[in-house]
């Protein structure tokens, strides 16, 4: 069992208790805790969720644009603990942890939740991709090893044979999409001032 209390945002003072494995964090109104969509904006329609994993809460970012703060660090996954406080996005609203009793997982979920969920695809799971301090292309090709091994990026020297060809291919490629992009755009304004 987890509680939840809202400490800062539109709804600040609001307390939810749930018994269920996954609850759901935004500004979508099916969130178990949701947001107020038009002043709570530092928080995404899909912005965290707490699972319950081998028995531990665990809050995970689900790719916010203004990432999940707990304690005030920026984290992608994290055990919570009693006390601990999440922000949604720097200065958004704010969440603390009022109690929380891990327990073993159940396989059906009690509480407040919709059904009908769509179920996650492991691709695109938080928890099972790779975390890295790499923010550019230019430091993961500067160090490899910051990426598990099928992920690793070709180390060709910038002056190999075929590097120049490949950048230009990927120029021209870039630019016909532009071209491409353009022509849509002039069709779809076309079409509307007639």
């Amino acid at each position: 069992m987890i509680r939840l209390r809202q400490i800062k945002g539109a709804d600040s003072g609001r307390e939810f208790e749930f018994e269920q494995d996954l609850i759901r964090i935004g500004r979508m109104p099916d969130s178990e805790v949701n947001f107020d969509p038009e002043v709570d904006l530092d928080a995404s329609g899909r912005h965290a969720e707490i699972r319950n994993e081998d028995g531990r809460y665990l809050l995970i970012d689900t790719g916010s644009r203004n990432g999940t703060w707990l304690n005030g660090q920026r984290i992608k996954h994290a055990a919570l603990n009693a006390g601990d406080e999440i922000e949604l996005g720097r200065g958004g609203p704010k969440l603390e942890i009022a109690s929380v009793r891990n327990r073993p997982s159940s396989r059906a979920p009690t509480g407040r939740i919709s059904t009908g969920a769509p179920q996650r695809d492991p691709r695109f799971d938080p928890l099972a991709m790779p975390v890295t301090t790499a923010t550019r292309l230019d430091d993961l090709t500067a160090r490899p090893d910051l990426l598990p091994e099928g992920l690793r990026l070709s180390a060709a020297p910038p002056n190999a044979p075929g590097h120049h060809r490949r950048r230009r291919r990927s120029a021209l490629l870039w630019g016909a999409a532009g071209v491409v992009l353009l022509a849509a755009i002039a069709i779809v304004v076309g079409a509307s001032l007639q």
